[in-house]
């Protein structure tokens, strides 16, 4: 016989229903897709979309906000020739 362990998660009550109406569309129930998916990670790891940011990938999200903030415009391209020379840069 194997040992079950009880999970319990708080969340938001629009969340819930939300997610359990997606849910029932596939005919999956929250309690069904939370074992199905606590046992991918047990046996597979966490998916690469969980991951987190590299450096790299951290300074391009920074160049982004301080570009929206106002802080230093990132450059732009008004045309092809432009647009492959920042991307080779």
């Amino acid at each position: 016989m194997i040992n079950m362990a009880r999970i319990e998660v708080r969340i938001d009550d629009d969340t819930k229903t939300k997610a359990v109406a997606e849910l029932k569309k596939h005919q999956i129930t929250l309690s069904a897709f939370v074992k199905a998916q606590v046992a991918t990670v047990a046996s597979e790891g966490l998916p690469p979309y969980y991951s987190m940011p590299n450096t790299e990938q951290d300074k391009s999200i920074q160049e982004i906000a301080n570009d929206i903030k106002g802080k230093k415009k990132l450059p732009g391209a008004t045309n092809p020739d432009d647009l492959e020379r920042l991307l080779n840069e």
